[in-house]
């Protein structure tokens, strides 16, 4: 467990007063406009200074948890500021996100999907959908983004030649559920090598840690690509700075075009633990909005009641993105879907895979999206796979009893870990599909933000998941466990979500949505703000049924250029910053 890496982030105390552009957020959205800013700034021989502000800390590889205890480390709250997990609890439903500098990248499981074509052509603004229509039955012009974002982020279908356990019991039960599953393309690493940004990769090992931070140094996280390359061309990188609210200001010099900007109030974290705090103010000609859908949307909001016009619908159409939790518990197959992280023990002897790398897609040929949905393996991370194991133990005793002979007998193992109970026969999907995308996001009488989504977890939708996958389920003889959450009083009937969107949606004018197809902010007169952007996961209009963070780098790759172009900048220059294997630039 080494750091793959020096430190990226630059000391909070080095942060300066004034800034030409200021990015706040280091996930998809703020890691790729800085990047490409930082690169176009450079080969221009411009002096522009760009910062990117981040909340949480820094983790660098070998400090992702293990283990329950580390884990529990690691939760974001009011006494532990800095923590890398951020669980949001609201009445009906539960937001998982990340805080740290490289945002969900870190904790997510590093899925690249993009969603349907025909996601598109709803609720998105006509120059996503004169973009998708130039082809017939792809993404049309939206593939040069996307295809950028693969580059950079290493995606490949790492199953393919892995001959996964678990990758055959998930196949199996596509196609009892008459679905067809196939290999992902995840952003893991192929290969021991250094990139031209002086980042050590290390060949994915199928430890199954992905969403902790992997150890191994394999998972292509923002940290090993987008953030070193904004480092390398000059863009200062600085964690615990936290943004409250920013306002209109005028700085005074430059031509008219250029005298407004904003001014950004904000929260120094300092201390072990981040728990002592300083106001910071800095001002910035420009400002893009990277915080994530509850991060920005917050400051909008704020900014709003600071004396912002900004649309009406902001905070509105929020979505989960139809996630949902299912298992199939205690099946004839053996599938090695146990974490085992960096332990070189018995545990480490099966072959857990990353964590995601299986799809299968229902409903393909239905014209109307609310009948789609997608399902992806999971192979739990070794902090939780032993609470995890016990945990289904109780709940199948008291909700699930199986009395046939093999199952009780696998069932029975698994007081202890061993790679033959009904754990190690069982696997955890993550369902996404087409939700009703209505929730709103405000604020509490703090300032905070809160969702408000009375209809979130009993939605048509999941009965309709669980009718498909129960069937395929029992036709291997396991038990289908619907969003194990859902089967406790305790916990609630709370829907989860690792995929928030919207707040900040992109559309064709004020009274739709908030921002423009290129992130520009609108005023409610019916123009933009100077110098405003968002670009993160809040602006995506509706529920897409797949991992967003593909979609969402496109959004930012596509807004990037608008903004490169406003700054005078160069193109895009596909020789020199395509990927991170040729020789730096510059």
């Amino acid at each position: 467990m080494t750091e793959t890496a020096p430190r990226l982030a630059a000391d909070p105390a080095r942060l300066g007063d004034a800034y030409d552009v200021v990015i706040v957020g280091s996930g998809y959205g703020g890691a790729i406009t800085a990047a490409r800013l930082g690169f176009a700034n450079r080969q221009a021989r411009r002096r522009l200074r760009i910062a990117v502000l981040e909340r949480g800390d820094e983790h660098p590889t070998g400090t992702g948890p293990e283990s329950e205890g580390a884990l529990l480390h690691q939760l974001r709250s009011h006494v532990n500021p800095l923590g890398l997990y951020d669980i949001r609890r609201f009445d009906t439903v539960d937001v998982i996100m990340g805080c740290g500098l490289g945002g969900t990248s870190l904790n997510n499981m590093s899925v690249g999907l993009a969603p349907d074509r025909e996601v598109f052509l709803e609720a998105w603004p006509e120059a996503f959908r004169r973009e998708v229509e130039r082809s017939p039955d792809g993404l049309g012009g939206l593939e040069e983004h996307y295809g950028r974002a693969r580059r950079m982020l290493g995606v490949n279908p790492w199953r393919t030649e892995q001959a996964l356990a678990k990758a055959g019991a998930f196949d199996e039960i596509a196609s009892r559920g008459g679905m067809v599953g196939e290999p992902l393309e995840i952003a893991v690493s192929t290969e021991d090598r250094v990139t031209r940004y002086g980042v050590r990769r290390a060949r994915c090992i199928n430890c199954g840690d992905c969403c902790m931070v992997c150890n191994v140094g394999a998972k292509n996280t923002l940290m090993t690509n987008y953030l070193p390359m904004a480092r390398h061309f000059g863009v200062e990188l600085f964690t615990r700075i936290e943004v409250d609210h920013l306002t209109a200001v005028s700085l005074g010099a430059g031509t008219a075009a250029e005298a407004g900007g904003y001014r950004l109030v904000c929260r120094r974290r300092s201390g072990p633990r981040g728990l002592e705090t300083s106001e910071r103010v800095v001002t910035a000609r420009r400002v893009v909005l990277s915080a994530g859908v509850l991060g920005t949307s917050g400051i909008l909001l704020r900014s709003r009641e600071a004396g912002l016009a900004l649309s009406p619908r902001l905070g509105e159409g929020f979505s989960g993105n139809g996630d949902n939790f299912a298992a199939a518990y205690n099946t004839d197959l053996v599938t090695d879907a146990q974490g085992f992280g960096t332990d070189t023990g018995p545990r480490s002897k099966i072959k857990a895979g990353p964590s995601i790398t299986s799809v299968m897609r229902h409903g393909a040929d239905q014209p109307d999206l609310r009948k789609r949905f997608t399902v992806q393996d999971i192979t739990p991370p070794s902090a939780v796979v032993d609470a995890l194991r016990l945990g289904l133990v109780g709940l199948a005793a008291k909700v699930y009893p199986d009395w046939h002979p093999d199952r009780v007998n696998r069932w029975r193992k698994d007081v202890e870990w061993n790679s033959d109970g009904a754990m190690n026969h069982s696997l955890l999907f993550l369902i996404m599909a087409h939700d009703s995308s209505d929730g709103r996001i405000v604020l509490d009488d703090e300032g905070s933000v809160r969702v408000e989504w009375p209809g979130a977890p009993s939605e048509r939708i999941y009965t309709e998941v669980d009718a498909v996958l129960k069937n395929a389920v029992e036709q291997i003889d396991g038990t289908y466990i619907s969003n194990p959450r859902w089967s406790s009083r305790f916990l609630g009937n709370n829907l989860i979500t690792a995929h928030p969107l919207g707040g900040c949606a992109t559309a064709d004018s004020v009274d739709y949505g908030v921002v423009d197809h290129a992130g520009r902010v609108l005023h409610p007169d019916g123009g933009v703000h100077d110098g405003l952007y968002v670009s993160d996961g809040s602006v995506i209009p509706r529920a897409l049924a797949v991992n967003p963070l593909l979609t969402i780098s496109m959004f930012t790759e596509r807004a990037a250029d608008h903004l490169r172009d406003e700054l005078g900048l160069p193109a895009y220059d596909a020789e020199h910053e395509a990927d991170d294997y040729a020789p730096a630039a510059g």
